[in-house]
């Protein structure tokens, strides 16, 4: 049995192939292309089993051209695998990070990330780049609003979201200098727009169609939108052992700090994808409202911790929901 590692790299590529019965390593370095790298698989093609890589940047290339090639690869998390390696400082080099590689995947310790069917890798593409349009869009309307301040037109920073604020903010009366910007911001905010309305009645209509976006939007606080966002970032439910291990995903887990008997708790770990997070507590923030199920849970954190913790708890609880959700879905699909 021979298994092998790729480390990546924009340039290029450096690969190990481990005999596990004599203990041989080959090492390869080439150009990262599709043909080098199919002319270095196709020399192990009947003896290599298995091709670690880690999520790097420049995986999705290199995962791709393999498996259509036949070989199973296993997406390895960059973090964890250096983990392993232990806190002395040793020599890096591309050779070392490869080999590294196979000797894990030997062993069966590789620590694996997730590798998402491609389905739902085209829905995160797609709910990533809503993110990012959505974002630009807010940072435009920011600036409109501090330009609009500054020249004695405070308005709500919400309403220049709207069709009607963006009209008043064209027809306010400002000096020449500042009637350039503005135009030029509104301008900005309608290229965003104008690109935004396709892929969100793209993305609504894939909810209406997916029986998983379906279920999620039965939760308070979801819609259509947003219950993309979840499935893309969430995928399968029966990767995760219990629904405790979602909210550590999201990293809305605090971080604790445990020594004999003292006991800390500090700040949000954040360790996973921000999309995600940003989805939760996009719907924790309808809890305030009288048909909420999580109206008196905010309420009673809200006197204790104050608002922002009380969405975090909402947006916690939410994640275990959706995780429940879409796990029974699967074991009715089984």
């Amino acid at each position: 049995m021979m298994v092998g590692a790729i480390d990546i790299h924009k340039h290029v590529l450096h690969a190990a192939v481990l005999d596990c019965e004599s203990g041989e390593l080959q090492d390869a370095r080439f150009p990262a292309t599709r043909d080098a790298l199919e002319q270095w698989a196709l020399r192990f093609h009947e003896e290599l089993t298995l091709v670690a890589i880690e999520a790097t940047t420049g995986w999705r290339w290199v995962c791709r051209e393999l498996q259509a090639l036949g070989y199973d690869v296993r997406l390895a998390d960059p973090g964890q695998a250096q983990a392993l390696r232990g806190g002395k400082r040793r020599a890096k080099t591309d050779r070392l990070d490869a080999r590294w590689l196979c000797h894990l995947l030997a062993k069966d310790m590789l620590p694996e990330a997730w590798l998402p069917p491609a389905e739902i890798q085209e829905l995160r593409d797609r709910t990533r780049l809503r993110k990012a349009l959505v974002d630009d869009r807010t940072r435009w309307a920011q600036r409109l609003h501090a330009l609009l301040t500054q020249e004695g037109f405070a308005c709500r920073r919400d309403r220049l979201l709207t069709v009607q604020g963006r009209r008043w903010a064209a027809a306010v009366a400002l000096p020449a200098a500042s009637r350039v910007q503005v135009d030029l911001l509104l301008r900005l905010i309608g290229a965003v727009e104008a690109e935004l309305e396709p892929l969100e009645r793209e993305l609504r209509r894939f909810a209406r169609a997916d029986r998983r976006c379906q279920a999620l939007a039965g939760i308070y606080g979801i819609g259509p939108i947003l219950a993309c966002h979840l499935l893309a970032e969430l995928g399968e439910a029966r990767r995760f052992r219990r629904a405790r291990q979602v909210v550590r995903l999201s990293g809305l887990d605090p971080v604790v700090e445990e020594s004999g008997e003292t006991r800390r708790r500090g700040k949000l770990a954040k360790q996973g994808p921000p999309q995600l997070r940003w989805a939760l507590v996009q719907a924790s923030k309808n809890a305030h409202r009288r048909s909420s199920p999580d109206r008196q849970l905010r309420a009673s954190v809200v006197a204790r911790c104050g608002a922002n913790r009380a969405s975090l708890t909402v947006a916690r609880k939410i994640a275990r929901r959706a995780y429940h959700v879409l796990r029974e879905l699967e074991l009715e699909a089984a």
